[in-house]
């Protein structure tokens, strides 16, 4: 079947072509080849145009497909040049029609070497026309598996040293995830309300300016955007490379080390964080399986290899999250997986799923009529890209599903009345019934978006006086720096607030949230948009906020936000601002401080570098944030003020968290060479950064 897929797709499949337009293999007259020349020119051209977005060893990050593997393979085996070079002029990014036709077939004629593709005499031609009669079979391209299997260097086999850590490991149970020890650091954001947010206090505005390195630990080279498990001083590092590693939380020794030995010549990709419970540490892999390995060993309990349906699109970019004995967690799209992705739940005692809840809606179920009649096999999209959160009382899990990666369907209206544009459950907050997964309540913050404005990032649940009445709240804010409320326990809309970092959105009905969206921002019908965006619209597809998660005060009722001040004219390539001001030049970071009972800014601080962490606070009135330009600091959470920093090895594209162990407060942090957001961050700020370089580091007071 033919779709026309709009510029959303394009990210992940012209994305592919971010550097490419062709390849081809084999044996035959129809099979398109290259030479040896060309292949050498487009390696060089690779590293300038691609790597960036694709990886330096063509694995792809993020939603950017990689160019090997048996992806690539089971994508474009088997077919014709020209469905690939029909999009190669929208790449790079930003930069349509930049290269040379024959810079572009010289790239390719690199991937197709790289994808054990062998030079021959026959060149690969530069016309369009040409390489609708050439083939790329299957076959030489190895189905994916051309190159050899990197040996699994992080095996330990089991423990490496006998450890009274490991010894002395006790049991997670359900009372401890809905009250953490207060050493430990047990879910992604610590706790399943997505605070992040710690009860320690023992380093503090006073003392913090002291604060030094404990130790460090390498990490596998890659896109490491972890968040550290630790539970009676032992530390579960889940990183790049499927590795998990424990180790000793106060000395740094590595305790015992796990890597999952991926299907099908899978590439690696981004890691969040793993989930503990019972004496068991779940992983999800990049081959989409969830594994269960015992803590104390780092052996396999269970292997759980997700039902896909047949597709080998599916990708985890969250971490899994325990509610009731069950590890919850959702999949991403890597390109536009036909009837959309799911959030599953996974018992932890067995392995064995327990329900499934589909994220785009069916059309025979309830919201199927907000898809503009399209049939389920032309809907996509709803990626879960963060963990869900867990209300223990109302028995709730929440969940964001991201938007639909092919737009175009959606922009012309339905004949009948009765068919929505809104495209269900995308850009909503989902509650579902932890467990059955039934849909208890759903809200959709913005429908029908057409540029990439995701609300999929974390659900902070708290209890909040609103009009003189105290109600449990969802708290969320999507890429465009608006946050709303929702009561907890019926999706209710409570109110929202404007950051003022966009102008997409000019109006929010107090009483439904029911958004009006500026006309500039409304593509005509065959308006192809680039890079998700439209010039003098702002935030782009980065947005003003990502998955740099806010951190909650529950005391305080201060939330603490993240924001990036890059938005870029795809015109001129500037960078655009809604209030220029000659003060704010070269201070692309923000970070605001908000009262959420008032729903007032406190404070703002401008930085130099776009926050590229997570934000961290504890009982000590400090605040920990990360940015693209490699420092880490603690602020003041009063004041912004700040007290203490430390320039690291690379930028900090991670959740941070502290633990004590033994009495003592630590706090850690990882740094990588970042994935997709990072380097778009750094690029649109000018920031350089190392091409390499992946550490975990951790910071105490002095002994």
């Amino acid at each position: 079947m033919t779709r026309r897929h709009s510029p959303r797709i394009i990210l992940s499949l012209a994305a592919l072509l971010a550097c490419n337009t062709l390849l081809f293999a084999a044996e035959d007259e129809a099979t398109a080849s290259f030479t040896a020349a060309q292949a050498n020119a487009g390696m060089a051209g690779y590293a300038q145009h691609c790597a960036s977005c694709h990886g330096n060893e063509l694995e792809g990050f993020g939603l950017v497909p990689g160019l090997s593997g048996s992806f690539f393979a089971s994508r474009w085996g088997d077919k014709t040049a020209d469905q690939l070079a029909s999009n190669v002029n929208r790449m790079p990014p930003g930069a349509e029609n930049s290269l040379d036709r024959s810079e572009y077939t010289e790239i390719l004629a690199y991937i197709l070497q790289h994808n054990g593709m062998n030079a021959r005499g026959d060149s690969l031609p530069d016309e369009l026309e040409a390489l609708a009669s050439l083939n790329i079979p299957r076959s030489a391209l190895g189905d994916g598996n051309t190159q050899t299997p990197a040996p699994l260097l992080y095996n330990s086999e089991g423990p490496l040293v006998s450890s009274s850590r490991l010894d002395s490991l006790s049991p997670v149970t359900d009372a401890m995830l809905l009250n953490p020890p207060t050493d430990d650091w047990l879910n992604w954001r610590r706790t399943r309300n997505a605070f992040g947010h710690s009860p320690l206090n023992q380093i503090d505005k006073d003392n913090v300016e002291e604060l030094q390195l404990a130790w460090s630990w390498a990490l596998p080279q890659g896109e490491n955007m972890m968040t550290p498990i630790v539970h009676d001083g032992v530390m579960f590092a889940y990183s790049y490379g499927d590795v998990l590693q424990a180790i000793d939380a106060a000395t740094g020794e590595l305790l015992w080390s796990f890597q999952r030995e991926l299907e099908d010549g899978r590439a690696p990709g981004m890691k969040k964080g793993a989930a503990i419970y019972d004496d068991k540490i779940v992983i999800a892999t990049s081959d989409i399986h969830l594994i269960a390995l015992n803590a104390k060993t780092g052996t396999i309990e269970w292997d759980h290899k997700v039902d896909g349906g047949g597709e080998d699109s599916f990708l985890f970019r969250s971490a899994p999250l325990i509610a009731n004995g069950k590890a919850i967690i959702g999949l991403t799209g890597r390109v536009a997986v036909e009837g959309g992705d799911f959030i599953f739940a996974v018992n932890m005692e067995t392995g064995e799923e327990v329900w499934r809840f589909y994220t785009i809606a069916r059309p025979d179920e309830p919201g199927g009529n907000s898809w503009n009649g399209l049939p389920l096999e032309e809907r996509n999209g709803g990626s879960i890209w963060i963990p869900g959160s867990f209300d223990a009382d109302l028995n709730l899990v929440y969940f964001g599903p991201a938007p639909t990666y092919d737009t175009n369907p959606l922009r012309q209206p339905h004949p009948d009345p009765n068919t929505t544009r809104d495209a269900l459950y995308t850009n909503s907050t989902v509650a579902l019934d932890a467990d059955t997964g039934e849909l208890a309540w759903h809200y959709q913050h913005i429908s029908n978006d057409q540029l990439d404005h995701d609300w999929a990032f974390e659900r902070q649940i708290m209890n909040l006086r609103i009009d003189g009445v105290m109600r449990k709240a969802v708290i969320t804010g999507g890429k465009l720096a608006i946050f709303e409320a929702l009561d907890a326990a019926t999706g209710e809309y409570l109110f929202s607030f404007d950051l003022d970092m966009q102008n997409v959105v000019t109006e929010i009905d107090s009483r439904s949230g029911r958004k009006t969206i500026n006309p500039a921002a409304i593509p005509e019908l065959d308006q192809v948009i680039s890079q998700y965006s439209m010039p003098g619209i702002c935030p782009d597809w980065l947005g003003a906020r990502n998955m740099q998660a806010t951190s909650y005060n529950p005391d305080t009722k201060m939330l603490y936000i993240p924001i990036s001040d890059t938005c870029l004219d795809d015109n001129t390539g500037e960078r655009w601002q809604k209030y220029p001001d000659d003060s704010t030049k070269g201070s692309w970071g923000i970070i605001k401080a908000v009262n959420l009972q008032t729903q007032e800014v406190i404070w703002e601080q401008r930085q130099t570098g776009p926050q590229s962490s997570a934000n961290l606070t504890t009982d000590a009135g400090l605040l920990f944030i990360g940015s693209t330009d490699r420092w880490f600091k603690a602020l003041d959470q009063a004041t912004g003020e700040v007290l203490w920093e430390r320039r690291l090895d690379n930028a900090l594209n991670s959740y941070p968290v502290t633990y004590r162990v033994d009495g003592r407060q630590y706090v850690a942090v990882a740094t990588n060479s970042g994935g997709i957001h990072t380097r778009t961050m750094k690029s649109a700020a000018g920031i350089t950064l190392p091409v390499a370089g992946a550490t975990l580091w951790v910071f105490a007071l002095p002994e």
